[in-house]
């Protein structure tokens, strides 16, 4: 049986970002190719869901979990890059460092577009 995939994306466009509020994020190969993304495993999903994501979810109000999609406003994102950026600054856990750090740069990718972030499990 084929694992649960776990996705985080950033719009590239205007038109992506709307496409992502209408859960219209797959393409003919996957996910489009107007999103960069950002895929896990049900056990990375879990590392940064049981550390950064709850920081993140009791910072802005939000509920980023393996149950819901979620979606953080393009407003909210330097808050986000700068609660990731602590986290990584204060962890010795490797894997949760290099999925932060993935985490943190596609955050980034989305604040420079003007754009938002989706969660879709």
């Amino acid at each position: 049986m084929e694992e649960k995939r776990f996705f985080i994306l950033a719009p590239l466009t205007e038109e992506a970002n709307e496409k992502m509020y209408q859960y219209d994020i797959y393409g003919k190969q996957g996910i489009d190719d107007c999103f960069l993304y950002m895929e896990m495993t049900w056990a990375e999903e879990e590392t940064l869901e049981h550390t950064l994501f709850n920081l993140i979810n009791a910072k802005l109000n939000l509920i980023i979990n393996i149950y819901e999609e979620e979606i953080i406003e393009n407003k909210d994102l330097s808050d986000v890059i700068e609660l990731t950026g602590r986290m990584i600054s204060i962890s010795g856990d490797e894997e949760f460092i290099r999925l932060a750090t993935e985490f943190e740069n596609l955050v980034k990718t989305a604040m420079r577009l003007g754009t938002d972030v989706g969660f879709y499990f």
